[in-house]
């Protein structure tokens, strides 16, 4: 069973990743999510970054519609993520789907190609998303862990792991998206 800190979290996703507010997650959701971050990286349909992204959003969409909508509607309830994640993180450890995160969000993030993510790069990114710049600011603080002011794939798989799985109030991945 999720904690009470793990299901703030988990819900603070949810309704991050509820890009219309419908409080529902849709495959509308994570197309909206691939069309606003295509639009700006400028990936073209066809580009190999623009593949990589559709594939893993699209694929978690499906995985996410077949896995977790237990009424059938179409539609994922705040309820049925939960549970859904409460299966795969929980039961099967979802390594798959942590990494591909992982992954796809360096990729998305890192404007400059230089496998690191900046303040800036950050702040872009969480745009699209709704996070506030003064909230970005904050959240990049405490994600930074060595306080070299960028983020790496080392940094983003520990805070990811402590964003799905930590106990700790005081874990920096609490943090990773946003004021949860």
């Amino acid at each position: 069973m999720l904690s009470q800190l793990r299901q703030k979290k988990l819900t603070h996703l949810f309704d991050i990743l509820d890009l219309n507010h419908d409080g529902v997650l849709s495959p509308e959701d994570f197309s909206q999510a691939i069309n606003e971050i295509t639009n700006l990286r400028g990936w073209k349909l066809g580009s190999p970054e623009y593949e990589e992204l559709h594939f893993f959003w699209t694929g978690f969409s499906s995985r996410l519609q077949v896995w977790s909508d237990r009424n059938g509607d179409g539609k994922i309830t705040q309820a049925e993520w939960l549970w859904y994640l409460e299966q795969m993180l929980d039961e099967f450890k979802a390594y798959y789907i942590k990494q591909g995160l992982i992954n796809i969000t360096l990729k998305s993030m890192d404007f400059s190609q230089d496998d690191k993510i900046s303040l800036d790069e950050f702040k872009r990114f969480y745009q699209i998303y709704k996070i506030a710049d003064q909230e970005a600011n904050q959240t990049f603080g405490k994600l930074d862990l060595n306080q070299d002011g960028y983020l790496t794939k080392d940094e983003l798989n520990i805070l990811l792991n402590e964003f799905f799985y930590s106990e700790d109030f005081e874990a920096p991945g609490n943090w990773f998206w946003g004021n949860y």
